[in-house]
């Protein structure tokens, strides 16, 4: 390979590099940078993160105008939280479907009657609950004591006396739903807290209340959170994991896509020298277009079928294109299993590995270290003086054989 083939080579690496960043540019416009407002649309759609916080119950006895604030003397809750994503665009959104239900003992320990007042704030203002429920003593409550922000009504307690109210109700909301157990007071009597989801792999937000139990049956995930007397200012909180967006992983993956081609382009080098195939810097231009078709044809079926889908059909489709050129225009002498093989390694499998969050770079370095093992094994024995050199003898014989065809033909005409 001349200094001349090789900076030409070096041109075309560099078109493709600018291609490829243009391409993730407007993919990344059409997915990430645009993330914040289809957030707000999901949102205004569907709900927004829930928290839900602990009733607060206060009073003022006869002999005093100081409010004191009261834990409840039990607190049994039961959540049921359903996964649904929901696509905006090129991006899905963890929502979900939750159904509350606080059982919840209020006890007067003062020799005295007290009016207690129960505060319960619903968890978003002007958001929308289903199968609502205040009941007292499983009395049902007026509605005229709920307003947009939530419950608020007086309870009436001889001394010693315990009463027992109840919420019930389910909403919608995104991302994540926490729950403030301690109030006011920061301290909870009797927590029982039962979480049950369709979710497999839930996560716990840091800094929240880590949980009893947690165990999978089935599909059902059941998490329990227990304490008989806690003081505590962490809450209980959960997130939904995020699912594998399109957008996002398309552009990362077409920003990717240079050091594919450069890999790729380090074999078809070693396959000229090696196998002294004659490989044209024109022939390194449409390898790199038939690269540049399979993230470009990627990125926007994406936003069509199913990303497997997309990423099946793209990578065959560029597969056949490459393969099938370097075989019509270099020959059969051409080892086209070879270059199908780094093309599968390096283009494919490569891509691929960003679908295993994590595991990219593990993939890509093993990848790297076998190139490198298979092309010192292949170029251990190459003599690379004589090989550079017999290139320019070949490409001075081909320059005579050339002249002398000349010169016979002007013979032969005259």
């Amino acid at each position: 390979m001349t200094v001349k083939r090789f900076f030409a080579i070096g041109f075309i690496y560099f078109l493709a590099l600018i291609g490829w960043n243009i391409l993730g540019d407007v993919t990344q416009y059409r997915s990430s940078d645009r993330l914040y407002g289809l957030h707000s649309d999901v949102e205004s759609l569907w709900g927004k993160p829930i928290t839900q916080s602990a009733p607060r119950l206060s009073t003022n006895t006869l002999d005093t105008q100081t409010a004191q604030y009261l834990s409840p003397s039990k607190n049994n809750i039961n959540v049921d939280l359903i996964l649904e994503y929901r696509k905006k665009g090129l991006i899905w959104f963890p929502t979900y479907k939750v159904r509350f239900n606080g059982e919840y003992q209020v006890t007067n320990n003062a020799p005295v009657t007290q009016k207690v007042k129960l505060a319960f704030d619903l968890p978003v203002e002007n958001a929308t609950y289903d199968h609502f429920q205040f009941t007292l003593e499983k009395q049902p409550i007026n509605v005229n004591n709920v307003n947009e922000k939530g419950i608020r009504t007086i309870i009436l307690l001889n001394p010693g006396e315990t009463k027992t109210f109840n919420i019930d109700y389910a909403t919608r909301g995104i991302k994540t739903w926490r729950y403030d157990v301690s109030g006011p007071t920061q301290q909870v009597n009797k927590l029982d807290l039962t979480l049950t989801t369709n979710v497999d792999k839930i996560d716990f937000t840091t800094g929240s209340l880590s949980p009893m139990t947690n165990t999978l049956n089935d599909s059902t995930r059941t998490i329990n959170w227990q304490a008989d007397r806690l003081l505590t200012q962490q809450p209980v909180a959960v997130e939904m994991p995020e699912k594998l967006n399109p957008g996002p992983l398309a552009s990362r993956i077409t920003y990717f896509a240079p050091i594919c081609l450069g890999f790729f382009f380090i074999v078809l080098g070693s396959i000229n020298i090696v196998k002294q195939v004659n490989i044209h810097p024109m022939h390194y231009f449409f390898v790199a277009g038939g690269f540049f078709a399979f993230h470009l044809l990627f990125a926007y079926m994406v936003d069509l079928v199913d990303i497997h889908i997309a990423f099946a059909t793209s990578a065959l489709v560029s597969l056949i294109l490459v393969t099938s050129y370097l075989k019509a225009a270099l020959g059969q002498h051409f080892p086209w299993k070879l270059a199908a093989f780094g093309q599968t390694l390096y283009l494919l499998l490569f891509s691929y590995s960003f679908f295993f969050e994590g595991a990219t770079g593990i993939i890509v370095t093993i990848g790297s270290i076998l190139t490198l093992a298979g092309l010192m094994y292949a170029t251990a024995k190459i003599d690379w003086s004589a090989a550079f050199k017999q290139r320019h003898e070949d490409k001075m014989a081909r320059k005579m054989a050339a002249k002398a065809a000349k010169l016979d033909a002007k013979k032969a005409a005259i």
